[in-house]
């Protein structure tokens, strides 16, 4: 794209703020739209595993999530009452000065990209959506809910898994499958012996915990339910303190602090993965818009922000959009694709928890050696 050109992002999630850095980092024009009326994030923690933390590095930001997280090098696999049945180091992308992963909020990580965003004069329209996108020989015309226009050079579908972008742009045929499975996570105090993620092999359920702060932790939980249910609030905490119920140590402790739905996110967990090309003519997805992956692998984070990173990339570059675009699903798709199938695969698995399959540990194996490897 030339220095003039000007780009829409949809969707202020991780990828889209992740991108509105790395385009202004490499001088391309800018500006956010997002649904929501602020910028809070829902959800507890997540963990940013050594590519994710590659990927802010290269646009400046590692050291500040660092800071507002839980670093650590290693996880620790545990029986139901707690008892320590093996340890993995975890490799350190960023060589030994920095951790292998870090635990850390969803907001804080918002936060830290939205303050970048300020200070690189990204503006962010809050309450804000495309109502008409429409697509010109040499621009993007784009109708936003409160009736305004604008053109762009570029439209960027950053808006997640239900992505109005992607149903405007491809049509409906594409949309995350719900895989039969709950996800629950709460947080909770942290117990000053915790120095990274455990994982508690139960005889019906799979359960643990993750640092997100020198005081804090949350309890991560995989309920397998075949059909997508609707519970109310009130409800959480004691259904999620009745399945882990199963548990000692550590984790049996934690159980008793979840007292309040404000502390819990229950969520139908969902995978989706789009046929290339990830683009039609000046429009393409990134992110959960167009590889929505569960959390079995902990690496949703890392390939949405990753997509961010390469697509700033080939865009700096002096390549026709078109090509640039077309290179960008070329890179991505395969990486990932295998991390989208890999975690369904793992999830099913996860169905029958009183015969685990022998093969988990090297699906686990090959799919974080493969997002070792540099984008």
């Amino acid at each position: 794209m030339s220095p003039s050109a000007r780009a829409l992002i949809v969707g202020a999630g991780m990828a889209g703020l992740a991108l509105g850095v790395a385009l202004r980092r490499v001088g391309i024009d800018c500006e956010i739209i997002e649904q929501r009326a602020d910028l809070t994030e829902p959800g507890t923690g997540i963990s940013l595993q050594g590519p994710a933390l590659r990927a802010l590095q290269s646009i400046g930001l590692v050291n500040e999530c660092i800071q507002r997280g839980f670093g650590y090098s290693h996880f620790k696999t545990c029986d139901a009452n707690g008892n320590v049945t093996g340890t993995v180091e975890l490799p350190r992308l960023l060589g030994p000065e920095h951790p292998a992963t870090v635990g850390i909020l969803r907001q804080a990580v918002h936060e830290v990209l939205a303050h970048e965003l300020m200070a690189l004069n990204v503006p962010i329209r809050l309450s804000t959506t495309p109502a008409q996108i429409e697509q010109k020989q040499q621009s993007v015309e784009v109708t936003f809910s409160d009736q305004s226009r604008s053109v762009y050079d570029l439209v960027v579908g950053a808006d997640g898994a239900f992505s109005s972008v992607r149903e405007m742009i491809f049509g409906s045929e594409h949309k995350p499958r719900y895989t039969g499975q709950m996800n629950w996570r709460a947080t909770v105090s942290k117990p000053s012996e915790v120095q990274g993620r455990y994982s508690y092999f139960g005889p019906t359920n799979k359960s643990g915990f993750n640092p997100i702060s020198p005081t804090e932790m949350y309890i991560y939980i995989v309920q397998n339910v075949p059909e997508r249910p609707r519970w109310a609030d009130a409800d959480l905490p004691g259904m999620m303190r009745g399945l882990l119920a199963e548990f000692g140590g550590a984790l049996g402790k934690a159980r008793d602090e979840v007292q309040s739905p404000d502390q819990i996110i229950c969520r139908p967990i969902t995978s989706l993965i789009m046929p290339a090309p990830w683009h039609r003519r000046r429009v393409v997805l990134i992110g959960d818009a167009v590889h929505a992956t569960t959390p079995h692998l902990a690496s949703g984070a890392s390939i949405a922000i990753e997509d961010a990173i390469v697509l700033a990339r080939l865009l700096a570059t002096e390549s026709p959009l078109d090509s640039a675009l077309n290179q960008f699903s070329r890179q991505r798709f395969d990486r990932c694709r295998v991390i989208v199938e890999n975690s369904e695969l793992l999830g099913e698995w996860e169905k029958n928890p009183s015969s685990p399959n022998a093969q988990t540990v090297r699906v686990v194996a090959e799919s974080y050696a493969l997002l070792a490897k540099p984008v």
